[in-house]
């Protein structure tokens, strides 16, 4: 099943109060957004409260469209948030998913009760909020319903995207769109939850679904800037595989795999490999057939396995022989140092000050299992955007373009900026 809610955005209402000092958020017939988060153990408390704060901090008497994250804690009473997140921004047209965890800008709760709210009004970007329910074939009917949608409008624009990763398959979900869709940008992550519980819902209007795909399309004068960051460091230059099968590494530059991992690895981890479960990676080139991996751009999946005896390697994707490979480690101060220069890059292009709110999703293998406290990912950003309204969760996977194609990322942050085009 397939529901629609679109809508183009008009000017702000007469008698709004655009404070001077908001001007960041706010362009004259441009684009007004604000964000709140409220962390009340009553859902509907929470989710008025967010919704006040994110008019309030926008200079909003109320919203065109808005995006709602909130976390499991609060999954009895789904409807009734976005029901009151309606009614307190003053639109129906809502899209959103539940998460283990969510952030804005300057917070970020991980695994208790929260709702994150963003609330936007424009007369320069057109929205259309989307959801479609899986057929039991991995979301693919779902995405080319979504994706023939989205090319009827004008312009690509950028698609959200927020999947339930026990009935989309990610992967598969990006390959339909890029028949269904061709060109058009793809940010987002896969919805999250609970995770002793099976299920992620995805939210549209106020209709609550799981098994489903959940999408937010933005078109018209609009200009993104995209970055995405690693929490991995590479233990070297890439290898490239000599020998292998299926998923199986069974040669390294001509050496066992098991060996070159050894070697590379700091000298008091060496000897430690079975207790790095959770800590070791592989890194792949975006495109499959690719012969090389530039800096900072590569594709992070599980390193499952290893044979101690014959020193294969397990990893979670298939190889190919002459494919280059990364070695990495997640590792905190490395992800703190890519993040700062992920931001410093976004904000020397010449589109970052045209910026007016961002989203950010971020990995649930970051925040306090990668650092050991929460708030550095925010900390980083506030930092870097100052009071720029930004809003996001802690996802199963993330979505982002690189090297002119929509990818699947894993242990990584993504960060959008959407603003004005000149």
């Amino acid at each position: 099943m397939l529901s629609f809610l679109a809508y183009r955005a008009d000017s702000a209402p007469e008698g709004a109060i655009i404070a001077a000092s908001r001007t960041w958020y706010r362009s004259a017939m441009g684009i007004a957004a604000g964000v709140g988060l409220s962390t009340e153990t009553d859902a509907l408390e929470a989710a008025r409260a967010a919704a006040r704060a994110a008019l309030e901090r926008g200079g909003l008497a109320r919203a065109d469209w808005g995006m709602v994250f909130a976390t499991s804690p609060h999954r009895p009473q789904y409807a009734a948030v976005l029901a009151e997140v309606q009614s307190v921004l003053g639109s129906d047209d809502l899209t959103g998913c539940s998460a283990w965890g969510v952030l804005t800008g300057a917070e970020e709760v991980e695994g208790r009760p929260a709702v994150a709210v963003l609330a936007v009004r424009s007369d320069r970007i057109e929205a259309q909020a989307l959801i479609a329910t899986s057929r039991d074939d991995g979301g693919r009917a779902a995405t080319q319903e979504i994706g023939r949608r989205v090319t009827a409008r004008t312009g690509p624009g950028l698609l959200v995207l927020l999947p339930d990763p026990y009935a989309v398959r990610p992967d598969e979900m990006l390959d339909q769109l890029s028949r269904a869709a061709p060109g058009v940008p793809a940010v987002g992550a896969a919805a999250s939850g609970d995770p002793r519980a099976e299920g992620t819902f995805q939210f549209c209007g106020r209709n609550v679904a799981t098994r489903a795909l959940a999408a937010l399309h933005l078109s018209g004068a609009l200009h993104a800037e995209i970055g995405v960051t690693q929490g991995c460091q590479p233990l070297g230059a890439p290898c490239t595989v000599t020998r292998g099968r299926d998923n199986l590494i069974l040669e390294l530059d001509g050496r066992p795999p098991l060996e070159v991992l050894r070697s590379r690895l700091p000298g008091a981890l060496r000897d430690s490999i079975e207790r790095l479960g959770g800590h070791l990676f592989v890194g792949l080139p975006p495109d499959p057939s690719g012969d090389r991996i530039d800096p900072g751009e590569y594709l992070v999946r599980t390193l499952m396995g290893a044979d101690t005896k014959e020193g294969a390697l397990a990893i979670g994707a298939t190889v190919r022989e002459g494919q280059p490979i990364l070695l990495v480690l997640r590792e905190g101060s490395s992800a703190r140092e890519d993040l700062k220069q992920m931001l410093g890059r976004i904000r020397d292009r010449p589109g970052f000050n045209t910026s007016r709110f961002g989203l950010y999703f971020n990995c649930a293998a970051r925040g306090t299992s990668l650092y050991g406290m929460p708030g550095i990912d925010t900390a980083y950003l506030s930092g870097a955007l100052g009071e720029l309204p930004i809003i996001g969760f802690f996802g199963n996977a993330e979505i982002a373009p690189l090297r002119g194609a929509n990818r699947l990322f894993t242990h990584t942050g993504v960060l959008a900026l959407v603003g004005e085009a000149a």
